[in-house]
C-alpha cells in the first residue's frame, strides 16, 4: 500500500466507524471481490457535504480505518471495491490504497463537473480501476463513462429488470463490465444474467434458496453422530474413537487440526492421541467447523456462504455485548448456526433437532427471543451496513477490529479443516 499523502492531517481516533463487507460474483458464481460497506463517522451516513478541506481535515476516517485494520484482513487479498465521496477524490486521500487492490467506487452524489472529471483522469493515469454506483443513466454522468471500467446498477425496484437490456449491452459495447446490486432473489439472479449483466451483489447468495438442498451425506450424519456423543457426559474416549474411525476422512481431518499451526503444529498420528490433545469442548467447534466445510465444496457459491457463517460465528464470539449472556462457545454456536439452515438446506428446527444445543439458543434461532436475539440482530445490522441500528445497539464497541479478526480466524479454521 502506498503511504498517505502527507498533505492530508491525520484522522481523530476511529472508535465508532463500522466496516463489513459483502462478495461480488461473476458469471461462473465465482466471488471475485468484495465491497467494503463503511461508516466515516458517528453524525455521517452518506457523502460528505460542505468545504472539501474541512471534511479532509476532519478526518475521512473510514479509508485511515481500513488502512490500519489492513485491507487484507478483511478481503484475503481479493480486490476490494471502496466508496469514494467527491471530497475523497479531489483530496486523492484514495492513494493511501494499493491500485492493484481496490476498486474506487464512486458514489451516486458525485457529478461530472470538470473537477472531478480532472481528477478521474489524474486516478486512472496511476493505474486505479474507477466504478459508477447506482448508475440511472442521466446525461450528467455520461463524462465520467471515459473513465470508468464498472458500472453498478441498483436493480432491487425494478419491476422488470429486463428494461435494462439496451442500457447494459451500449455499456458493455464500450467495454465496462455491468454489476447489478441488490440483487435479492433467484427469480431477478436470472432476470439480470438475461438481461446481459456479467457480475451480481446481494443477499440472493447468502439465502437457502441459493444452496441446493439435498440430503445429510454420510460425513456429515457422523458429524452429528459425534457431536451428540460429545454432549454425553458418559461417552468413553473409545466410543469416540471408534466413530472417528468409521469415515476415514473425517479421522485426516481430525489428525490435519491437531496438527496445524493452532496446536503448536504438533506431531500427532493417532486418533486416540488426537482426541486426548484437543478436548471435548475444542472438538465440538472444531466438528461444527467440519459440518460447514464439508458444504464448501459444492460450488464458490457455498464455499462463500461458509466463510461467512463462519465469519459469523467468531464475530458474535467476540462480540460481548451488555446484557448478553457470558458463555462465549454459546455465542460462537448462536453466530454460526443461524447459517445453518442455508449451508444444510434444511429447516432451522431440523438443523436444531440434530444438534446438541441449549434452549437459549434454539429460542434465538427459531423465534428471535432471548439472551442471544440481540446479539444475532447485530450481526444482521452489520453484516448488512444498517449502520443506525449497528450504533443503538453497540455503537461503545470496537466492531471493524473484532470483524477483520473474524475474517481472518476463519479463513486459517476453513484452511484446516478442508
Amino acid at each position: 500500500m502506498r503511504s498517505p499523502d502527507a498533505a492530508v492531517t491525520p484522522p481523530p481516533t476511529a472508535q465508532h466507524v463500522f466496516i463489513a463487507r459483502q462478495p461480488i460474483f461473476d458469471l461462473r458464481d465465482t466471488r471475485i471481490a468484495y465491497e467494503l460497506l463503511y461508516r466515516a463517522t458517528r453524525e455521517a451516513t452518506h457523502a460528505y457535504v460542505g468545504d472539501v478541506s474541512a471534511s479532509l481535515m476532519c478526518g475521512d476516517t473510514a479509508l485511515h480505518a481500513l488502512l490500519s485494520i489492513g485491507l487484507d484482513r478483511l478481503t484475503g487479498g481479493t480486490i476490494a471495491f471502496v466508496n469514494v465521496t467527491e471530497a475523497h477524490l479531489l483530496g486523492e486521500l484514495y492513494k493511501i490504497f494499493d491500485p492493484a487492490a481496490v476498486v474506487l467506487e464512486l458514489l451516486e452524489t458525485v457529478d461530472a463537473t470538470p473537477a472531478v472529471i480532472d481528477a478521474c483522469a489524474r486516478a486512472v493515469a496511476d493505474g486505479y480501476t474507477l466504478a459508477l454506483d447506482d448508475y440511472d443513466g442521466r446525461d450528467s454522468l455520461a463524462p465520467l463513462l471515459d473513465f470508468a471500467k464498472i458500472v453498478k446498477v441498483d436493480v432491487l425496484s425494478l419491476t422488470d429488470i429486463g428494461t435494462l437490456a439496451p442500457t447494459v449491452r451500449t455499456l458493455r459495447a464500450r467495454g465496462m463490465e455491468v454489476l447489478a446490486e441488490r440483487v435479492e432473489t433467484p427469480e431477478a439472479l436470472a432476470a439480470a444474467r438475461a438481461a446481459g449483466f456479467t457480475m451480481f451483489q446481494g443477499y440472493v447468495y447468502s439465502r437457502p434458496e441459493t444452496i441446493d438442498g439435498r440430503a445429510v451425506n454420510v460425513q456429515q450424519a457422523t458429524v452429528f453422530q459425534i457431536m451428540a456423543l460429545l454432549n454425553e457426559p458418559d461417552t468413553s474416549a473409545q466410543e469416540l474413537e471408534e466413530a472417528f474411525r468409521s469415515h476415514p476422512s473425517l479421522s485426516l481431518s481430525l489428525l490435519r487440526i491437531v496438527n496445524s499451526a493452532s496446536f503448536g503444529g504438533r506431531n500427532v498420528d493417532s486418533i486416540a492421541q488426537a482426541l486426548r490433545l484437543i478436548g471435548r469442548e475444542a472438538l465440538s467447534r472444531w466438528m461444527l467447523i467440519m459440518l460447514v466445510a464439508s458444504v464448501g465444496s459444492r460450488s464458490p457459491v457455498a464455499h462463500e456462504a461458509v466463510v461467512e457463517a463462519l465469519v459469523r460465528g467468531r464475530f458474535c464470539e467476540t462480540v460481548a455485548m451488555h446484557g448478553a449472556a457470558a458463555d462465549a462457545g454459546a455465542r460462537f454456536l448462536v453466530g454460526l448456526l443461524s447459517r445453518m439452515d442455508a449451508l444444510l438446506g434444511l429447516p432451522m428446527a431440523e438443523v436444531l433437532e440434530r444438534l446438541p444445543v441449549h434452549d437459549d439458543i434454539k429460542a434465538a434461532l427459531l423465534e428471535g427471543t432471548g439472551p442471544y436475539a440481540t446479539l444475532l440482530m447485530l450481526a444482521d445490522a452489520y453484516e448488512s451496513g444498517d449502520w443506525a441500528l449497528v450504533d443503538a445497539l453497540a455503537a461503545d464497541l470496537s466492531l471493524p477490529t473484532l470483524y477483520a479478526d473474524a475474517v481472518s480466524w476463519a479463513s486459517e479454521r476453513l484452511s484446516a479443516a478442508s
